[in-house]
This record gives structure tokens, C-alpha cells and sequence, in this order.
């Protein structure tokens, strides 16, 4: 598997605290089957400042000790970008980071409780300069959670979703499971990561979980897709591949929600 949002480079947010914390989940990644992390760091939400050259400096730090210590995972860079007015600039001019530096997408983040204000255009405006937006766990966001028709209207925009491990496996409620379960039968979800901050709890290790309730919900191709090809896509520059939709638990077809979406769009 490649995890694709890993809160594992030393001191630089709310991930791992020092180096010994950093070498204590990338071993927990490689014993639950992980074989690369893409790095994404918080930056532009107001409390951690990470451009991309102080990224680059943690992730070669954290390379050499996983090297010294023999620990076979290949790490690359990425960021957490909080959706602010300022972000397409800091994209275009490269102070922050797209997925490995690629410059094709780049994984943002969204507040908790609400959407906010103008956040559309500033998706577009990503999309419009060839830049994919990959939305980090928009299934713990209160409003898309309850209203999903506004995921739906993103997707048709361009976006792409990431849903957290812990979410699919139920480990943060039945609430969310249900939702995880619900888009990814329409074919909503394009890739699980674990955004791990631990070496235990909200661990890289969690990632097998998110996993496995995907294949038990749709299949094993479905798993694949959202852990391995998808996220090898994203360290290459290439498009992310849908899942084809399936009926949904409560009985609806994908093209019934589709169809909604975009009467909402007209």
C-alpha cells in the first residue's frame, strides 16, 4: 500500500513530536504492509507555516533515519493546504507542495464544522490551472456529511476525495462508516490514507483496516485501486482513476444521486 496523507515528518506540526516518533510509525507502516508515504504536513491553517523548502529539509532528515535504521519505506513529499484565499498563489509559485512536487495535485483541507466562504472559487480556480484538488476526509466535515449533494457538485467540478482509514473501519463512529460506505458505493472516492499523527491510536498502521472495509463492501479491485494505483498516480502525475458506482446499501443507483446533483448544478 502508499499512504497517501501521513502526519509523519519530525517536529514540523501535530504529527510526530521528534525523529525516535518518526521511526516508530514508519515501522508500524512497513509491518501492516505500507511501502511509501507521501509526507503531507499542515500549512496555511493558521498555526503551522510549512512552505515547501522547510518540508523538503524534514523529509530528508527523515529519509536517512529510516535508511539508518533499515526501515524499507520510501517516503516523498507532499502538504496539508488549508483552503484559504491564498493558496492557488502559493501553488502557482511553488512555496507550497503539490503531491511529490508534480504540480498535477495537491491534497487540501477543509474545517471540521463548515465550508467556508468562497470555497468553491477556489477549487475552480485550482482546477482551471490543471491543478487537482484531492479533498482530505470530507467525511468528517459536519456539512458535506449531511449533505452530500455538495461532494457530489465538487466531484462533477473536478475534486477528488480521500477518505480516512479510521472512518471506513468504523473506529470513529458508526456514523461515518456509514457515510464512507455510501460514497464509495457511488463511486464518490478515489483514495484511503491514514492521516496517522501516532505511532499507536491514529496510527500508519490503521491503513490495512480502511482497507479491508472497502474489499468487504465492494472487492478486492476496489481496495487495490484507492491504496495502491491511485496513490501511485498521484507520485507520478497522473489522472486518479474512478470507481465504477454500485448500488448503495439504501437502495439507491449512483445515476439517481448523479442525476440530483446535477438538476442542483443547472
Amino acid at each position: 500500500m502508499i499512504d497517501c496523507h501521513c502526519h509523519l515528518l519530525p517536529n514540523i506540526d501535530d504529527g510526530a513530536h521528534d525523529i525516535e516518533m518518526t521511526t516508530q510509525m514508519a515501522r508500524a507502516a512497513a509491518a501492516s504492509g505500507t511501502r511509501a508515504i507521501i509526507c503531507t504536513p499542515h500549512h496555511l491553517n493558521g498555526v503551522y507555516e510549512n512552505p515547501a523548502r522547510s518540508i523538503r529539509a524534514a523529509l530528508s532528515t527523515a529519509r536517512e533515519q529510516l535508511a539508518a535504521n533499515g526501515i524499507p519505506i520510501c517516503l516523498y513529499s507532499g502538504s496539508e493546504l488549508h483552503l484559504v484565499p491564498e493558496l492557488p498563489d502559493r501553488l502557482f509559485d511553488g512555496t507550497a507542495l503539490t503531491y511529490n512536487d508534480r504540480g498535477a495535485a495537491a491534497l487540501i483541507e477543509l474545517p471540521k464544522a463548515t465550508i467556508p466562504l468562497g470555497a468553491e472559487a477556489i477549487l475552480e480556480q485550482l482546477v482551471y490551472r490543471n491543478i487537482t484538488p484531492v479533498l482530505a476526509h470530507p467525511e468528517r466535515n459536519a456539512v458535506l456529511a449531511a449533505h452530500p449533494e455538495r461532494i457530489g457538485e465538487w466531484i462533477a467540478l473536478g475534486c477528488k476525495v480521500q477518505l480516512t482509514a479510521q472512518s471506513c473501519s468504523g473506529a470513529f463512529g458508526r456514523r461515518l462508516r456509514l457515510v464512507c460506505r455510501r460514497w464509495l458505493e457511488l463511486g464518490w472516492v478515489h483514495l484511503i490514507a491514514s492521516d496517522a499523527h501516532r505511532p499507536s491510536g491514529r496510527s500508519p498502521a490503521t491503513l490495512a483496516a480502511g482497507r479491508n472495509a472497502v474489499a468487504a463492501w465492494l472487492d478486492e479491485d476496489a481496495a487495490t485501486l484507492l491504496t495502491e494505483t491511485n496513490p501511485q498516480h498521484l507520485l507520478s502525475g497522473e489522472p486518479l482513476l474512478d470507481l465504477p458506482p454500485r448500488q448503495t446499501a439504501r437502495g439507491e443507483t449512483a445515476g439517481s444521486v448523479w442525476s440530483r446533483v446535477l438538476r442542483l448544478r443547472r
